[in-house]
Formats: structure tokens, C-alpha cells, sequence
């Protein structure tokens, strides 16, 4: 027994051959995850320490 390809996705189902879907997965027509349409990694913003810095005393003098 081997899992099924939505794996990733959630899907606990098993099946007899490798690289297959589920029958639940079938029925609901999930297709396997895809790199094109999988989500990205989310990146933190870099911060430009001095410029802010330099916005906070502008704020400050006001």
C-alpha cells in the first residue's frame, strides 16, 4: 500500500500503485500538487534599519 499523491495536500487515502490518486481524490477530481500552482514560501521584507531611523527623528521634531 502506498499513499496517495495528494498527500500533501491532506489526503490521508491509500492506493496499490505508486503516483496514483485515491478514489475519494478521484471522485473529487483533486489533481496532483503542482510546483506552478503550489504556494511560495512566504519572505520576510528586509528593513533598512537607518532609514527608519531617520523617519522616526523627522516624526519626533514635528
Amino acid at each position: 500500500m502506498f499513499s496517495c499523491v495528494n498527500q500533501p495536500r491532506g489526503c490521508r487515502g491509500r492506493v496499490n500503485q505508486i503516483n496514483t490518486r485515491c478514489d475519494s481524490c478521484r471522485q473529487l477530481g483533486l489533481r496532483k500538487t503542482s510546483i506552478f500552482t503550489a504556494p511560495s514560501p512566504y519572505r520576510r521584507p528586509s528593513i533598512d534599519l537607518p532609514s527608519l531611523a531617520s523617519l522616526s527623528n523627522e516624526y519626533e521634531q514635528r
